[in-house]
């Protein structure tokens, strides 16, 4: 392993610490609040969202689900947030976005594994687009929560043999110093498997505003987690913005942008990042992509309506 990564505890700040251990139970949390759904194994569980240059993204539905309503705070009241859910419920997905650029595929996050009862549909679905495991060059993650790791691993090894990872510093640095503080922490454990799986092949922890591949930018979306990224992809004259966790309830958190999950580590920055991005999106006409977003719904543009946003899918 890495010398920089063995030594990563070091590095964490006591800012970064407070957020984390202000959730210990984010795992708990993520349990309830993402209620999974059966996928059937005949149902399309992938579609080419956008095309650019020799850059092709695809949507992977690696489950579908709902997020629950009483998982979300902020300034509404409970009766003007219920408006944007139905039955309490919000239709939601957890994806993983396959990039195919310069003869080489990468992924960004790896879904939920076996996190849940119902396993995570990335291994068949990625054979059924004729890539092998072995195929994935390299996996990017938006942050390091367990429904975008646990796909890394398969029997607590690595399910991407030659697939290098990228992570953003502050995002590693704080999982694995939290890891040593809480060996209890159920998502810092996780995490320690993953480098130890992947050991070397972890590359160098990069810095928001780095280009980590050709035409792939790093933003800075920290609030939901300490590293929390945003991905730039850029070809031939177009982008697209890869949002992660910027949003986990799309009616919600476009029209009211200050609410929160409960899962958001640091609120306020959460949602400085949100409206930051969007305004970025906005001002420029650029789709964006995010992991919690409906399948059908996977990428579309935003614009400004009063306070808040309006997403519209792109057909």
């Amino acid at each position: 392993m890495q010398p920089a990564i063995q030594g990563l505890s070091k590095l964490l700040t006591r800012k970064c610490t407070r957020l984390f251990c202000a959730i210990p139970a984010a795992l708990l949390i993520l349990a309830c609040a993402f209620i999974p759904s059966l996928v059937s194994a005949q149902g399309t569980l992938s579609r080419e969202i956008w095309k650019a240059g020799d850059m092709t993204v695809t949507i992977i539905q690696d489950l579908p689900g709902e997020m629950s309503a009483s998982i979300f705070s902020g300034p509404a009241s409970e009766a003007e947030k219920l408006k944007y859910f139905i039955d309490g419920k919000a239709e939601a997905g957890i994806g993983v976005f396959l990039l195919r650029a310069g003869g080489k595929i990468a992924l960004f996050d790896a879904g939920a594994g076996t996190l849940f009862k119902s396993p995570g549909k990335l291994p068949e679905t990625l054979a059924s687009l004729g890539i092998k495991p072995e195929d994935v060059d390299y996996v990017l993650l938006t942050h390091m929560h367990m429904d975008h790791i646990g796909g890394l691993l398969r029997e607590e090894k690595r399910a991407f043999p030659k697939a290098k990872l990228l992570v953003s510093k502050s995002e590693l640095n704080s999982w694995v110093a939290l890891a040593a503080e809480d060996p209890s922490n159920a998502n810092a454990a996780k995490v320690k498997v993953v480098i130890s799986a992947y050991g070397d092949d972890i590359l160098p922890p990069f810095a928001f505003g780095d280009t980590l591949l050709p035409g792939v930018r790093a933003l800075d979306a920290s609030g939901h987690t300490p590293g929390h990224t945003v991905y730039q992809l850029t070809a031939g004259g177009k982008s697209l913005l890869i949002v992660g966790d910027l949003i986990h309830a799309m009616p919600l958190q476009f029209a009211l942008p200050d609410e929160c999950a409960s899962f958001d580590m640091a609120p306020p920055q959460a949602i400085l990042a949100r409206k930051h991005i969007f305004a970025i999106a906005a001002k420029e006409g650029t789709p964006i992509a995010g992991v919690h977003f409906p399948f059908a719904n996977a990428v579309g543009t935003v614009k400004q309506d009063g306070k808040g946003w309006k997403f519209e899918r792109a057909q």
